[in-house]
């Protein structure tokens, strides 16, 4: 940027005065155009760079996100797990070096003590034979004692270089911390469909729940929510939307079953016996479930036969689930950020706690 002034300056002081007017304003649309592009390279340069090129389009991370975000969390959380292996394979050679310093020795000759002088006894050798006799297939001990021996002095060296590894953590882990910022969290729109909800409408949190009567991680999760919504009371809004795995034969009809339960008002104290009885949710059982909170069975069993609204509605969050990325349960979305599986409420309360402090 400083050059182009510099040029336009230079350029200034060699125009007649009354060319100037006119000279000064081309050399500003020049100016104009070359910082634009400057501006349109350093885009390219510093945000653009992960994109692909299909005719005339170009997509970037937030397609992808958009399109697969499956694949994009789970590529996100791949190099955060690379970064931590990385990170902790660094701290191991820096501190095997340290420790070779103190003791006045290379980091080779360090990680070579205890086990280059190792030979394996007899008594090693006829053991590992004798525990390892049936993949061997009727080799006798002669044919493998090479195979044993190196076997062996590799499981010594191993143990040795472990030790040595152990050794050095412990003297110096008051001097090592590791420190890698999370990637941000992906939000992603979710709609509620009108679906069964619990709390205010207008809560500055929204938890939208993918869940399965007849999962057991689902039932086991329950315990959790049912915390969350006593600690955060009217402070969220906890939405539940059905996602009846396939595999599981009974769940269709549970789901069936509950949005039948709606007309009726008892469409959560029916939702908490169904999870309740998880592991016995056949037909029978269902609508006996149903009487036990005081549903009215006719109105139910009516519902259920003319099922095809409710069938479609179910489907339909299905169908929701899986364009975001669902595909186990439970899944949550807390104002759009996907918490996977049966979490500790820990998982919860970290970003609840940020939602509602934004």
């Amino acid at each position: 940027m400083a050059k182009i002034k510099e040029f336009i300056n230079a350029i200034r002081t060699k125009i007649p005065e009354k060319w100037k007017l006119h000279a000064f304003a081309g050399l500003n649309l020049v100016a104009g155009a070359l910082i634009g592009i400057l501006i349109f390279w350093g885009i390219q340069e510093f945000v653009g760079k992960n994109y692909v090129v299909i005719g005339m389009s170009r997509y970037t991370e937030r397609d992808l996100a958009k399109e697969f975000p499956d694949v994009y969390r789970k590529l996100k959380g791949e190099y955060t797990n690379g970064l931590n292996y990385g990170f902790g394979e660094l701290i191991n050679k820096k501190l095997i070096e340290k420790l070779a310093k103190d003791k006045n020795t290379t980091p080779e000759e360090l990680m070579n003590q205890g086990s280059s002088a190792y030979s394996p006894s007899e008594t090693e050798i006829a053991a590992v034979y004798e525990q390892n006799k049936t993949q061997l297939k009727g080799k006798a001990i002669g044919e493998v004692k090479n195979e044993i021996i190196q076997f062996l002095k590799m499981q010594k060296s191993n143990d040795a270089k472990s030790a040595i590894l152990n050794e050095a953590k412990e003297k110096y882990k008051s001097k090592i911390s590791i420190h890698i910022a999370e990637p941000p969290a992906q939000r992603m729109t979710v709609e509620e469909k009108g679906n069964p909800f619990l709390g205010p409408k207008d809560a500055k949190v929204t938890v939208i729940e993918f869940s399965d009567f007849e999962c057991p991680f689902c039932k086991r999760s329950q315990s959790v929510n049912v915390e969350l919504r006593k600690i955060y009371k009217d402070k969220i809004k906890w939405v539940f939307r059905d996602y009846p795995l396939p595999f599981h034969q009974n769940a269709m009809f549970a789901h069936v079953a509950a949005n039948c339960a709606i007309p009726q008002n008892k469409y959560w104290e029916y939702f908490n016996i169904l999870f309740e009885n998880t592991g016995n949710l056949d037909k029978e059982n269902v609508i006996f479930l149903a009487s036990k909170v005081g549903i009215d069975k006719d109105k139910l069993n009516d519902c259920i036969k003319n099922s095809m609204a409710v069938k479609s509605e179910i489907e339909t969050d299905m169908n929701d689930g899986q364009k975001l990325g669902v595909n186990g349960t439970p899944a949550f979305f807390i104002n759009g950020i996907m918490v996977e599986g049966a979490q500790p409420i820990a998982a919860f309360q970290k970003i609840i706690d940020k939602e509602l402090n934004n």
